[in-house]
């Protein structure tokens, strides 16, 4: 029996290292054009280039639905993934919004208190999922479908922005895109703080039946 169960978990690693890919592949490569294409956007944006900065970031955010699509079809869902993709979109909204509510003589920019609120929710969660992992130990962090959907509207006002404003027309839809996006915004912030408050109470109430088994442990010990 403790044979056939060294043989088992010797098996173990080797089937996992066999369906998981290495860090190059085609999807990540795809999220590491989507980071690289973050520069000549501010570049672009800065400069009041907005149809050139909109096709760029068009590019850029195509690159955020083909790179997942790529991992899932061709089984290309890496470790290295899971960390350049949220961080890709993450740098990619950020940039954005602080490059396209900064001031600019004669030329439009989102409102301040509207990149302010994005930026602080990534914050927040930032801060939240630090603290979960020091308290509970939990990494393995995944992205709601709340979530999803707030980075989809996110990226959909930067262009809907754009290109409003390099076309010259329906102007007066500004308003409502980031009404939506700052409702979006409170119901994702709202979903990760519950599900970092279960992820603490888990955690707790896993140390504290833990303890419990080594203080009986160690009182079965002194009998």
């Amino acid at each position: 029996m403790l044979k056939n169960s060294h043989q088992n978990l010797s098996k173990e690693p080797q089937s996992s290292g066999h369906h998981r890919p290495g860090p190059w592949t085609v999807a990540n490569f795809l999220t590491l054009v989507r980071i690289a294409l973050i520069l000549p956007f501010i570049v672009l944006a800065h400069g009041g280039r907005y149809g050139l900065a909109l096709a760029v970031f068009f590019a850029a955010s195509l690159t955020d639905f083909a790179d997942g699509y790529v991992a899932r079809t061709f089984n290309q869902q890496s470790y290295i993934g899971q960390i350049l993709d949220p961080l890709a979109d993450k740098l990619l909204v950020t940039a954005s919004f602080i490059v396209m509510a900064i001031p600019h003589s004669g030329l439009p920019a989102i409102p301040v208190w509207v990149a302010g609120i994005v930026i602080l929710r990534d914050l927040a969660i930032l801060l939240g999922s630090l603290i979960i992992y020091v308290k509970a130990g939990f990494s393995e962090f995944k992205p709601s479908w709340s979530g999803k959907v707030n980075t989809l509207l996110e990226l959909g006002l930067i262009v809907v922005f754009l290109a409003f404003h390099s076309l010259g027309v329906l102007l007066f839809l500004l308003p409502i895109a980031y009404a939506i996006v700052i409702v979006s915004v409170m119901v994702s912030a709202g979903e990760y703080y519950l599900i970092g408050l279960r992820i603490l109470r888990a955690g707790v109430t896993g140390q504290g039946e833990g303890k419990t088994k080594k203080s009986k442990g160690d009182k079965l010990d002194n009998d």
